[in-house]
């Protein structure tokens, strides 16, 4: 226990401010750089390690650098006149000395720093009291790597050369082009890899640890460059945005020591990096042999580092390296704080009436600030939804019964800093609204008003009612197709999911035999042909001639529509259902035999399993909403028919119940028809659908579900 800390537990009531103060003093590690901004010369400073930036006009920074420790506030100010000829009073440079102050500008001795620690210690247990619990952005832990970066630059030196860049970009390009040839199966790939909820834990645990690891040489890539303008980088560490562990470097010494394109540099050099390693993994990936370890390693870093982080990275509207890039590119580097500021306090005066000063833009700033914000807004909240549903999918596949209360806990995690903030707005809204409601509910007209419009509120059936049932995409028709004639399957002509026309042929087959007679049925018939002409021109045994002529044809025609039937074609439009039909080739098959399947994809129909406590409230012609799992945009459609008995839910809709006093109800089939003309919806899909089945008011729907209980339970 040090001597602050005796003095804080000890004599509490001894405040730090009693410490008589040296004048102040220009701290020795300030690093500073003019620049140009906005066309005005700009002093940039901070302190090396520190993490505040402030900017001083040429006057304001000669005045700062007076302060050396020694001279009292009114010697500063005279040297100050006497040097630029500027007055100023004692009291601004006292105000000045202390807003610098507060940027962590001035040196402090041990004992300053000694007196002070015992404020800072209670002050440190009422940030810890009110401190929020933030999951966009929570960091851990911290280090200072500047040694290691500089050691590192001494022998890395050569990659921020030119000579090296365009190599890069040339091995850029054969990436490119590895990309593209397998574009189809990598990106599928990378979309299964980032797709967590079929993870097992050994699969999680490797693409956390391969994840960090990149992003570790992500941020290193950061810190260096900033190393190669000119900065020292003080602080690295590990945080976890959104839940996703990730580190993060600090180059804020970069906007002292660099301009516009050396901070755009430092910034792309993380994306750089990962491209670097994605470009050395696919040209492995791409020259070892298929199912050896390099080979699927390699493979792994290029779904990591390929086209989903530099999508993600570039992403503008999370404070990742694309909002930076996008803050520096339209010179503001606040865009997002700025922006909301700007929504939130124009809405707060415009729309509420309240106090509040709007921050002064620029006619052609305002529109870029609010698309920003709303824009900006609506992705973080969609993230956060995304966050809380991937929370709900993990634990719901374990515990399906009370897997919606850790997502229900996060959420109120998330949202816990946004609902206080709302609390205090609609506080201040109160407050502020409070004397001129009192005085305008006094009217007793505008009592009844009120009382109408709370009355209308509960009352109007606005509500709009709807019952809900999972359903699955059938196609409307399906044709069987069956060998008309015995023979062996020598050809297939389709694979299973492609698209056929009514009467294309799908399958080849041979008989021999079949074959052998349609030849003999031919050599009969054109010998009964010739018969028939010699009894013509003879005039003998006509009739004989004529009747064997006809059997002939009836025979041959006969044949030959078995033989063409051993081209099996498709009765219908639609699409080849039967699996691995290829692997038929060569076998033999019976008449009656089914050979394949292929069902109507123009029309199709959505089966809805509902309840059968909810069956009596739906009506044909009923308005529908289907949302399938893979897509989006809702289906609009009407309900066709409703079956008139009860029938088992269909496999894989719903996990089945685990519990025996929770059995599962009873399901009728709600129909609804399709129309599928660009084929964007196949047979197989499935979701969750919702039935309009009338409006009810907020008061009606309560009492309602209150009578269905009661009426339940008791009766």
């Amino acid at each position: 226990m040090n001597l602050s800390e005796v003095l804080n537990v000890a004599l509490p009531e001894l405040p730090a401010r009693r410490i008589v103060k040296s004048p102040p003093r220009l701290h020795p590690k300030v690093i500073a750089r003019e620049q140009i901004e906005d066309g005005v010369p700009t002093i940039v400073t901070m302190v090396s390690g520190g993490s505040q930036i402030l900017r001083f006009t040429p006057e304001q920074w000669k005045l700062a650098q007076l302060f050396n420790g020694e001279r009292s506030y009114d010697e500063v100010r005279d040297l100050f006149q006497a040097e630029t000829g500027i007055a100023f009073t004692e009291e601004e440079v006292r105000e000045f000395a202390n807003a610098l102050e507060e940027g962590g500008l001035w040196y402090k001795t041990s004992l300053e720093l000694n007196a002070n620690a015992s404020q800072k210690l209670a002050d440190e247990r009422r940030r810890r009291a009110r401190r929020k619990i933030d999951v966009s952005m929570m960091t851990f832990s911290t280090w200072d790597p500047d040694q290691v970066l500089t050691r590192l630059h001494s022998g890395l030196s050569f990659i921020y050369t030119s000579w090296f860049t365009f190599l890069t970009l040339g091995v850029f390009g054969v990436m490119a082009l590895i990309f593209l040839s397998g574009w189809s199966e990598i990106w599928r790939d990378t979309v299964q890899y980032y797709t967590f909820t079929d993870k097992s834990a050994a699969d999680l645990a490797e693409f956390w640890l391969l994840f960090c690891g990149l992003g570790f040489f992500h941020e290193s890539a950061h810190g260096l460059t900033c190393k190669h303008f000119g900065g020292e980088v003080h602080n690295m560490g590990f945080m976890l945005v959104y839940l996703s562990p990730a580190f993060f470097c600090d180059v804020g010494e970069l906007y002292v020591y660099g301009g516009k394109w050396q901070r755009i540099a430092a910034i792309i050099a993380g994306i750089w990096i990962e491209l670097m390693f994605c470009s050395v993994a696919s040209i492995v990936w791409w020259g070892t042999p298929a199912g050896s370890s390099l080979h699927d390693f390699a493979y792994k870093i290029m779904l990591i580092t390929g086209v989903a982080v530099v999508l993600m990275n570039l992403n503008p509207l999370i404070k990742l390296d694309g909002y930076y890039l996008f803050g520096e590119l339209i010179g503001i580097s606040t865009i997002k704080e700025d922006s909301t500021e700007y929504l939130s306090s124009w809405v707060k005066r415009s729309v509420f009436r309240l106090p509040v000063e709007v921050p002064y833009l620029r006619p052609r700033r305002r529109w870029l600030f609010v698309v920003y914000a709303l824009v900006s807004g609506l992705y973080s909240y969609v993230v956060l939804f995304a966050v809380v549903h991937f929370v709900y999918n993990i634990f719901s596949r374990s515990n399906p019964i009370w897997g919606f209360l850790p997502a229900f806990v996060l959420g109120l995690l998330i949202l816990r800093a946004r609902l206080r903030s709302s609390v205090r707005f609609m506080k201040d809204f109160y407050l502020d609204k409070q004397r001129s409601f009192r005085t305008w509910w006094r009217e007793p007209y505008r009592a009844v008003a009120a009382s109408l419009t709370i009355a209308l509120v509960l009352f109007a059936p606005a509500w709009r009612e709807t019952v809900g049932g999972r359903f699955l995409i059938e196609p409307e028709r399906r044709a069987v197709i069956r060998a008309a004639v015995p023979g062996q399957i020598t050809n297939v002509l389709v694979d299973e999911g492609a698209a056929v026309k009514a009467g294309a042929p799908l399958l080849l087959l041979r008989n021999m035999g079949l074959e052998a007679e349609a030849d003999d049925a031919r050599v009969h018939l054109r010998a009964a042909e010739a018969q028939a002409r010699e009894a013509q021109m003879n005039y003998t045994n006509l009739g004989v001639a004529l009747a064997e002529h006809v059997s002939q044809v009836r025979r041959s025609r006969s044949v030959l529509e078995q033989v063409a039937a051993l081209e099996v074609t498709s009765p219908i439009s639609g699409i080849m259902d039967t699996p691995r039909l290829r692997d038929r080739v060569g076998s033999f098959v019976q008449e009656g035999d089914v050979l394949a399947n292929v069902e109507d994809a123009g029309t199709l129909k959505a089966r809805i399993f509902i309840p059968e406590f909810q069956i009596q409230r739906i009506r044909p012609g009923a308005s529908t909403s289907l949302k399938l799992e893979s897509s989006f945009q809702p289906i609009r459609g009407l309900v066709t028919s409703i079956a008139p008995t009860s029938s088992e839910l269909a496999p894989g809709l719903m996990q089945e119940e685990k519990y025996k006093g929770m059995p599962p109800p009873s399901y009728y089939v709600a129909t609804v028809l399709l129309s599928n003309a660009n084929g964007s919806i196949r047979p197989g899909m499935s979701g969750d659908a919702k039935i309009q089945v009338g409006r009810e008011s907020i008061a009606g729907f309560a009492l309602e579900t209150i009578r269905k209980f009661l009426q339940r339970k008791i009766w």
